[in-house]
């Protein structure tokens, strides 16, 4: 026994001994290499290939450098500042001696040098996503992108770790097990990406076998006091129904919302167990509480019908009484007593049990009850709850006033304020308050933006009363801010604080540059103040100039955009101000003064690109987004470009996701840093196919076939073939588009758009009768007594010889365009085309524009053509100033194909000017003129004679005007030359006779003259009132228009036109959803007289209509 036990203490002592000389030797690896002198310093990868590049990288990390002395601390901080990179899962410290020699000072015994290496693991990142479901049953209730939503941090880069991956199978199983597969099995596995040298991108693949969809075996509803009988039928899962949890929240919802039909409007009903049958895939539901007490809502002293109350008030429709519901109907009852006009209308609400709870604290009937409802314990009980309503005095708020100060008006700030005016059009939704809107409420909010706006004028210490003014017998009401501006604030000086990279010279240059200035809205860059047609006015920071916080803010974002766009993306501004003594003028007026200071107080570190990494690309060939992104290796890193970067790649319509971050990737030669910027993309499937079909009345049947790709040939560009046919109509287009077709500029590409079109359109007579022909009693054609298109002068309608076929358009046209932007500030643009049309006219003797159409049955057009747009208007849609202007050219030629040569000029101006002085009235003005002319004209009737047919342009490429955007004294495109087309007996479409008079329809001309002038002056906030006058028409030549026609015998008067003039008023309605709803109506002057030519061969005048009414959704123009 002695001899085991000297074994066992022997033992012991051994295991202690070793434990002690691990320690010594730990203790030596950490504290004995403390002041060594670093021989070197390594990094080495483990788990995946050698990588100079990133070893590089991490190296640049390590804050021990060779040559100095070791630290412990130096080597934790190594440590941390690898795991904060995210570019390391693990790291670990390795310390070996090197040499013989001691080195004088060390702190060992040996001295020696030492040489650390950090043996790291590089981070494992996503590369992508996949979900294999197998092949699931028809109708089975999963969608891919629902799954795909579920996921959590396993986006593309993100890093992978296997709580991540069991986290989202977890997520899934949720998913599978909400919509009835219990049963189902999720695994999940990685694989290296391939297509990644680096080796640290994984490829994610979730498996999901669904298994078979539970269905429902029982449904017990236990609610005491309910009798289930009447909503049982109505409910979705009915025995052997299929099982998902949407269906058990809308039986749920079914009925909870048949107990609060009784009644009780707040029912307790516990969560439903669902129990999965092991034996089977089915599951038993059961539904267990009660029905609540019997719940009575009131609402006193306004008459409220019970479907608005329903509307109004949470707790008659939601199922529960709490105090927030109560709350909640209380507001929503103030807010449409306000809209009526009871503005200062005041609720309360009261709650009563009956018969009373023995244990409350609130004393019952009173609003204290209400805030300690319970509806668990309130069983067996009813509630009463009442609103009682104070409804006050109704007005209508007439007016809006701002007294005290002439540097704000309402109009400033009109845009802001949540008080309303009354409206006229206050009866039409969405169009504003018939008696205004207001309360105290909202008129405290009010005096704050006031207050605000003020100070942004530099007046610091304003303060603002709302005074609200009553007539003793009428119903007006006026609300006046009074302002008491105090004394002004200026600025005395400007200082800059902790710039070192760029000068006081340059950052003053940055504040007056014209893209800072543009964020301040001014228009004139030499002017202290903004632009007077801007609502919201804030001041240059400059000396002498009201203090304007707004900005000083601003300007110190402009800073910010400075160093950004120069790579110094982590810089910090600050702004401040110091008081100065006042300054009195030699009026005694004291004006405070400050000195503004912007404090830089962080200028980071300038960060260049040193590479670009795309991952994820499956079919996308990187050097495209290399091409089209405005990232280079080389170039700063600036995040303005990073965003840009993302905006381009989502727009190509090729990527479902797109991430962009960077990684560290040390240094540069020059000691600044560089990071790499790393592109993470999921494609979407390139090919995306449409069908669908339809029915018309004018076409009959139509179907439908797309099919569009959206990464062709892998290089981001765009095909599609489009495909639309019924019995009378067939369209067949195909389309490309290379968006980078060639580059100019800084980063800069111009498309390059090609089409080809073909078209066969037999509805032509429906075409007439919709347009031309209005009038006429639907007649465009002569038709026999069958309903078979005739020649019109046919003398006998039932010779078979007269039979003329159906009337058909066929277009063939090809088309090539492309397009340079010459300047984003004044969006203008430089348009270049070729196309070619061949257009043919079939079976047009039928018609009764026969005459007007036979020039042009056989169309062939080759041109090019060149267009420019400059367009500096402030809205598109409601401008108030800056201009637009188009110009655009075409020359056709013979020699290019074509049958017909010409040239064509168009030319459009807006302008836009804002009266502030006059209600802030807009003035606009519009000119267009448009010429042409031909070349050799051709005999294209047939007739053997160069007539005035042959010298105008075909009809599809003549000038034509009128309407509600051109001249307003004519319906839609009627102004201008016309042609009297004769009349006779003709056919109806249901065959009955009728005597068609002689009638005249417009044709165009070769010029185009038309002049907008109008002044559109605010009555309220939404309408306008709009005097307009129209003048000009459309030529048949361009001499026309200088009154130097030349006459042919031939020619008919109705050909000439002369110029005319138009006046009317118009309304605009502004909609909340943005636009105009445009009412104009025109009154012509001179509306032009034609000389109609009778059957007997005589004349006689027909002057046109001379006034028009137009609707619009827009501005005119």
């Amino acid at each position: 026994m002695k001899f085991v036990r000297f074994i066992l203490t022997f033992m012991l002592a051994a295991v202690w001994l070793a434990v002690v000389c691990m320690g010594v030797s730990r203790a030596q690896g950490v504290g004995d290499y403390e002041g060594r002198i670093v021989a070197g310093v390594d990094v080495a990868i483990e788990g995946s290939a050698p990588d100079a590049a990133a070893e590089s990288s991490l190296r640049s990390l390590i804050v021990i450098t060779p040559g100095a002395e070791y630290h412990a601390v130096l080597a934790r901080r190594s440590l941390e500042a690898l795991f904060s990179s995210g570019l390391v899962s693990n790291a670990r410290v390795e310390i070996t001696e090197v040499g013989n020699a001691v080195v004088p000072g060390g702190h060992s015994a040996t001295g020696l040098p030492v040489r650390v290496r950090f043996v790291v693991r590089r981070q494992v990142r996503v590369s992508s996503v996949k979900l294999d479901l197998g092949t699931l049953p028809p109708g089975t209730p999963i969608a891919l992108d629902e799954l795909r939503a579920r996921l959590n941090m396993l986006e593309p880069g993100s890093r992978l770790s296997e709580q991540v991956l069991r986290q989202n199978a977890d997520e899934i199983q949720v998913y599978l097990r909400d919509r009835g597969f219990f049963r189902a099995n999720v695994e999940y596995s990685t694989q290296p990406d391939t297509a990644d040298a680096s080796g640290t991108r994984s490829i994610v693949t979730y498996r999901i076998n669904t298994g078979e969809q539970a269905h429902v075996e029982n449904f017990y509803i236990k609610i005491n006091g309910f009798d289930d009988s009447s909503v049982r039928p109505t409910l979705k899962l009915q025995p052997n129904a299929p099982f998902t949890r949407g269906a058990l929240g809308e039986d749920l919802s079914r009925i909870r919302q048949a107990i609060i039909a009784l009644g009780n409007l707040a029912p307790q009903l516990n969560d439903p167990k669902v129990t999965l049958n092991d034996a089977g895939n089915a599951v038993t539901i059961e539904l267990t509480g009660g029905i609540g007490p019997k719940v009575d809502v009131r609402v006193q002293h306004y008459d409220v019908s019970p479907k608005v109350q329903r509307a109004l008030l949470p707790v008659t429709r939601e199922g529960n009484i709490d105090l927030s519901a109560i709350e909640e109907g209380r507001r929503r009852l103030r807010n449409k007593l306000q809209s009526e006009g009871y503005f200062f209308a005041d609720i309360t609400y009261t709650c009563t049990v009956t018969p009373p709870v023995s244990t409350a604290v609130a004393t019952n009937g009173t609003s204290a009850t209400c805030e300690n409802l319970n509806a668990a314990d309130l069983s067996g009980r009813s509630v009463q709850i009442v609103y009682d309503v104070d409804r006050g005095r109704r007005f209508k708020l007439t007016d809006i006033r701002i007294t005290g100060t002439s540097e704000l008006t309402y109009l400033d700030v009109a845009d802001d304020l949540k008080t309303q005016k009354a409206s006229a059009l206050g009866i039409i939704p969405y169009l504003g308050y018939g008696r205004g809107y207001t309360s105290l409420e909202l008129l405290e909010q009010d005096r704050r933006t006031i207050t605000a706006r003020m100070r942004d004028l530099g007046y610091r210490r304003a303060k603002v009363d709302i005074r609200r003014g009553v007539a003793l017998t009428g119903d007006n009401l006026i609300i006046t801010f009074v302002v008491t501006p105090g004394t002004i604030t200026r600025v005395a000086g400007v200082e800059f604080r902790g710039n070192q990279i760029y000068t006081e010279s340059q950052l003053r240059d940055e504040i007056n540059s014209q893209n800072c200035l543009s964020r301040l809205r001014l228009r004139n860059t030499n002017s202290l103040t903004i632009n007077q047609q801007d609502t919201h006015p804030v001041f240059k920071t400059v000396i002498g100039a009201p203090f304007s916080p707004t900005g000083a803010r601003v300007e110190g974002d402009c800073i910010l955009d400075l160093y950004a766009r120069n790579g110094y993306v982590d810089a910090n501004v600050d702004f401040s101000i110091v008081e100065l003594p006042n300054k009195v003028l030699a009026d005694n007026v004291r004006e405070e003064q400050v000195r503004l200071i912007y404090t830089i107080t962080s200028e980071g570190d300038k960060v260049y690109i040193n590479q670009i990494r795309v991952n994820g690309l499956v079919r996308t060939h990187q050097e495209e987004i290399l091409r089209m992104i405005p990232l280079r290796p080389g170039d700063v890193l600036r995040a303005d470009r990073l965003n840009e970067s993302e905006r381009i790649l989502y727009a190509t319509d090729a990527f479902r996701q797109v991430i962009i971050h960077t990684e560290n990737a040390g240094e540069t030669i020059g000691g600044f840093k560089q990071r790499d910027v790393v592109i993470d993309v999921e494609e979407r499937k390139p090919r995306v196919m449409t069908y669908g079909g339809g029915y018309s009345t004018d076409t009959g049947p139509l179907g439908i076939f797309e099919i569009r790709d959206v990464n062709l040939f892998g290089k981001l560009r765009q095909g599609a073939m489009r495909l639309r046919a019924s019995g009378r109509t067939q369209l067949l287009r195909f389309e490309y588009l290379d968006p980078r077709f060639r580059s100019y500029g800084s980063n800069q590409f111009a498309p390059l758009a090609l089409s080809l079109e073909y078209e066969r359109d037999t509805t032509v007579t429906r075409f007439f009768r919709s347009t031309i022909d209005r009038g006429n009693f639907g007649i465009v054609q002569r038709l026999d007594p069958q309903g078979h298109p005739i020649d019109v002068n046919c003398a006998n309608e039932n010779d078979p010889k007269c039979r003329a076929g159906e009337p058909t358009i066929n277009r063939l046209v090809f088309t090539a365009e492309t397009q340079r932007v010459l300047s984003d500030a004044t969006h203008s643009i430089v348009f270049a085309r070729y196309s070619y049309e061949d257009v043919r006219l079939f079976n047009i003797n039928s018609l009764l524009l026969a005459p007007v159409l036979r020039p042009d049955r056989v169309v062939r057009l080759s041109r090019f053509g060149t267009s420019f747009v400059r367009d500096t208007r402030d809205n598109q849609f409601d401008a108030s100033h800056g201009d637009f202007l188009t110009l655009d050219y075409a020359i056709a030629l013979r020699q290019l194909g074509g049958n017909i040569s010409f040239s064509k000029f168009q030319a459009s101006y807006r302008r836009y000017y804002r009266l502030n002085s006059f209600r802030r009235t807009v003035l606009a003005g519009g000119l267009t003129l448009g010429l042409a002319n031909l070349f050799n004209p051709r005999d294209r009737d047939g007739d053997n004679v160069i007539d005035e047919a042959d010298r105008t342009l075909p009809i599809s490429e003549r000038f034509f005007s009128g309407g509600s955007t051109t001249l307003r004294g004519f319906g839609y495109q009627e102004a201008g030359p016309r042609a009297v087309i004769p009349g006779g007996i003709f056919r109806t479409q249901q065959g009955n006779l009728i005597t068609l008079n002689p009638f005249t329809v417009p044709v165009g001309g070769n010029a185009l003259v038309v002049l907008n002038l109008e002044a559109r002056v605010p009555i309220t906030a939404s309408l306008q009132a709009v005097p307009f006058y129209d003048g000009g028409n459309v030529f048949r030549r361009v001499s026309d228009i200088f009154g130097r026609a030349r006459t042919e015998p031939e020619d008919s008067p109705n050909l000439h036109a002369h110029w005319t003039n138009t006046v009317g008023m118009g309304f605009r309605v502004k909609v909340p959803f943005g636009g105009s709803i445009a009412v104009d109506y025109g009154l012509l002057l001179n509306p032009p007289v034609l000389q109609i030519t009778q059957p007997n061969n005589t004349t006689i005048p027909f002057t046109l209509k001379n006034s028009q009414l137009h609707f619009r959704f827009t501005q005119a123009f």
